[in-house]
């Protein structure tokens, strides 16, 4: 009987060897190769999508809204036998991170290009000058404005962020906060302070030039003192500086008599403090903020590295847009600089 067709030809080895499971040998090159350029495409397109799937979150995610700064006007206390040894450090480091900033002295200095007030021998009355002139001058250049000494380290943006939660048109004040033996609050003179807009004009218009409120006779060292009474008689508050923990933010001495070690009432500076703080101070310690405002630089090439370790140092992991929640990381592990 003839047959129609070979069954060789449907055996996987036979003569041919042509199937669907065993296709000939240039058969199979073309597709392998087909299947390696489809391959490398498909991954190629998956990686752009994902790129660009990327791209378009970041431009969809909302920034986060801009927080309004005060504006900070400095005025910086010095003497024309200090402008070389410590007003001019003063300026070449934290000075600049003030909006306008304004050195006050009774001596004129090339560089420091100061306002000069002569013949004013007393404390008391040479603030006043002070405070009225940038009062007249400058009024319109700050909306809050901070008074340091030459021989003061300030961390400006650390006073914006305590301020953020204040008005310039409050009538508050702020510093490293004593009380005196009658009672009367005020500031510690060798920590600096800030004033509100508020508080400075009303100083000037009302205080001034009222003889019953506010005194314009010589005080020596009690300057402070009687700052604090012109302001109290005008209802200016004396205001908290100290941090959510009760940490101090207006530092009365140097950084390192803040962390670690308890104050020594055998120096006199010391135990002025401890007498008049307004508030209570547990074993002599007087903690310091993590967000501390001001210090007392005692050694004047030491503010370049307090500068250096404020500004320049890069710390690895840390954005620079780092977050300030109260309850950080950073604040639970800084408890124990405090433990002994």
């Amino acid at each position: 009987m003839r047959r129609f067709f070979s069954t060789r030809r449907f055996f996987l080895c036979g003569k041919n060897k042509i199937s669907i499971l065993n296709p000939c040998i240039s058969c199979s090159a073309i597709i392998c190769s087909s299947l390696y350029r489809l391959l490398v495409l498909g991954m190629f397109c998956l990686l752009v999508m994902l790129l660009l799937e990327r791209d378009a979150a970041k431009r969809t995610e909302t920034p986060p809204p801009p927080v309004a700064s005060s504006r900070i006007f400095c005025i910086i206390s010095t003497y024309g036998y200090r402008h070389g040894s410590t007003a001019v450090h003063v300026k070449r480091t934290w000075a600049k991170h003030c909006d306008q900033f304004l050195v006050v002295s009774d001596d004129s200095h090339e560089e420091l290009e100061p306002a000069v007030f002569l013949n004013l021998n007393d404390k008391w009355q040479r603030l006043r000058a002070q405070l009225e002139y940038v009062y007249k001058y400058h009024f319109d250049e700050g909306d809050w404005f901070l008074y340091a000494n030459d021989d003061n380290f300030v961390v400006i943006e650390n006073l914006r962020h305590m301020l953020l939660s204040h008005k310039p048109e409050e009538l508050i004040y702020f510093g490293c906060k004593l009380r005196s033996l009658t009672n009367q609050v005020y500031m510690y003179d060798r920590s600096s302070m800030v004033f509100s807009s508020a508080t400075l004009r009303n100083f000037v218009l009302q205080a001034m030039p009222n003889e019953t409120l506010c005194s314009s006779k010589p005080m020596e060292n009690a300057a402070t003192e009687e700052l604090g009474r012109c302001l109290s008689n005008i209802d200016v508050q004396a205001g908290d500086s100290r941090d959510y923990r009760g940490h101090h933010r207006f530092l009365p001495f140097e950084i390192r008599n803040h962390i670690g070690s308890p104050l020594n009432e055998s120096l006199e500076m010391h135990k002025y403090f401890l007498v008049r703080s307004y508030y209570h101070v547990p074993n002599l310690i007087v903690h310091a903020s993590v967000r501390f405002i001001s210090s007392l630089v005692e050694y004047m090439p030491n503010i370049y590295t307090h500068y250096y370790m404020t500004y320049k140092v890069k710390q690895f992991g840390v954005s620079k847009e780092r977050t300030w929640q109260e309850n950080s990381k950073d604040e639970s592990i800084s408890e124990s600089l405090y433990e002994y």
